[in-house]
């Protein structure tokens, strides 16, 4: 019996594809939850380069404004930014079988996805300091599904800045519109 969006054990899916209108429609359904992290590990928020004055946490107001999605941060003192991840021709798709030993409900396991968008960023603000021309911004969705990828499949996001002037990670939670 064939399954379109079953999955198998050991499925595995990595590459990269242009995004078409269905992926784009997917993408821009994604809702972001109001807040974000930094991300600091051992570290404290001041040693991170590329954003003038760091915290920990930020209010988040992500949306997209034609074809970019404009990321707005500020944190508890007022201090705001934004970062623009212009809209890329292709998308970084990773999905796997975690092998958890879950059991089979009769569609497979379910896959762990992520979904990447990497593109020379724009901003302002605080992240005015970390913007140049050998800068990346990457969008990564996170989340599990089955072979039939679309927006309730993700449930966290990770935006990672790396270039020269910046290095930096924040993270947090997509509100499911579902």
């Amino acid at each position: 019996m064939a399954c379109a969006c079953c999955t198998n054990p050991g499925q595995r899916n990595v590459g990269v594809t242009k995004i078409d209108s269905g992926k784009l429609q997917e993408i821009q359904a994604l809702r972001f939850a109001a807040s974000a992290q930094l991300f600091v590990g051992e570290a404290e928020p001041k040693f991170f380069k590329g954003i003038t004055s760091p915290s920990e946490h930020y209010e988040l107001n992500a949306a997209w404004q034609k074809d970019q999605l404009v990321f707005a941060f500020r944190d508890k003192l007022g201090r705001s930014g934004t970062l623009a991840l212009p809209r890329p021709n292709t998308v970084s798709i990773f999905e796997v079988d975690p092998r958890l030993g879950e059991p089979d409900r009769g569609t497979g396991p379910s896959l762990y996805k992520e979904w990447k968008l990497t593109s020379k960023p724009a901003g302002s603000g605080i992240f005015s300091v970390g913007l140049g021309p050998s800068q990346l911004l990457t969008l990564i969705m996170q989340g599990r599904g089955n072979s039939c990828t679309s927006s309730i499949d993700f449930t966290h996001w990770t935006l990672v800045m790396q270039g020269r002037k910046a290095g930096f990670t924040f993270f947090g939670d997509l509100v499911s519109t579902r």
